[in-house]
């Protein structure tokens, strides 16, 4: 496991080398991406931004990016599993070939661009800093008045606001997320659910049978939700159905409280969207019966990390 130290001397490395601004649209399942040329000052405030990022980074807490975590106040992700950083490999090939992304002027974007980045490095490691955002501000030509040194001045052409708060930091070898629901929501919004979705439910069904309109019902709740599909990933990865039976899920859920009749139905599992969380903590084993109230309770599984 990759440990913040180790990563924060990757980032403190790199800061001080060039910085290159891209934008980026989402073109299907790729990013549309085009750098924007800086002067002095503003390379420096970019870079002053990812100061900030590592200062959160230092000042915060490590958790584990599981199933069910999600982040408290000063905690942050890293993420350093293969399989996720492969699902991340469109914003490395991002950082990686910088050198083959066009210019574009300022005066060129739009409401088109769904996010923006930063990238610090050299040809050989660069360290990618992202947020999801359209940086552009909306206003009308002519009536957006604006405070310039000493004195009001009056904005025809765009404007824009690059403002501190990465959604999260991408090195060669690992990720740290700083803000869990942007991420999620870029991850989505890139294709990567819908790519990958199939694959994580055939970790359930490569195991126990499930009717097609379970399935697809599974799948539709799964595109928009980033809690069940944080599930059904984590139930693919760990592979821990393949010796595991329908009477034995049926079992365990009469143990935790559910109705057996209503989970495994004729030999199949049946998926009811009403009740996808408690389907999916069943079959990820995050539902416990306490040993005092015999009430079912979710364990979360968030270990931090030193």
């Amino acid at each position: 496991m990759t440990s913040p130290h180790e990563i924060l001397e990757e980032i403190d490395s790199r800061l001080p080398e060039a910085l290159t601004l891209t934008v980026g649209r989402l073109v299907g399942d790729a990013i549309e991406a085009r750098h924007l040329a800086l002067d002095v000052d503003a390379a420096d405030s970019f870079r002053e931004q990812c100061y900030i990022a590592c200062e959160h980074i230092r000042a915060g807490s490590a958790a584990s990016y599981t199933a069910s975590a999600e982040l408290d106040a000063g905690e942050y992700y890293v993420i350093d599993d293969d399989e996720t950083l492969d699902e991340l490999g469109e914003f490395r090939r991002l950082a990686d070939n910088l050198g083959a992304i066009p210019q574009i002027s300022a005066n060129e974007l739009d409401l088109t661009i769904r996010l923006y980045s930063v990238a610090v490095g050299n040809e050989f490691s660069r360290i990618l800093f992202v947020r999801s955002t359209n940086p552009q501000l909306a206003h009308k030509a002519g009536k957006f008045w604006a405070m310039g040194q000493e004195r009001l001045t009056r904005i025809d052409g765009p404007v824009f606001a690059f403002s501190a708060g990465f959604d999260f930091v991408l090195g060669p070898s690992w990720a740290v997320v700083l803000h869990q629901r942007s991420f999620e929501m870029l991850f989505r919004q890139i294709g990567l659910v819908e790519q990958h979705v199939s694959t994580w439910i055939k970790g359930i069904t490569d195991h126990l049978s499930m009717s097609e309109s379970s399935i697809s019902g599974l799948r539709d709740v799964a595109l928009r939700d980033s809690r069940t599909w944080r599930r059904l990933r984590d139930i693919e990865r760990r592979r821990h159905l393949a010796d595991v039976t329908l009477d034995q899920v049926a079992a365990y859920a009469g143990e935790i409280g559910l109705d057996p009749g209503k989970v495994v139905v004729d030999g199949e599992l049946v998926f009811d969207p009403a009740e996808r969380f408690g389907f999916l903590h069943l079959l990820n084993e995050d539902l416990y019966k306490g040993p005092l109230t015999g009430e079912a309770f979710e364990s979360q599984r968030k270990s931090a990390m030193s």
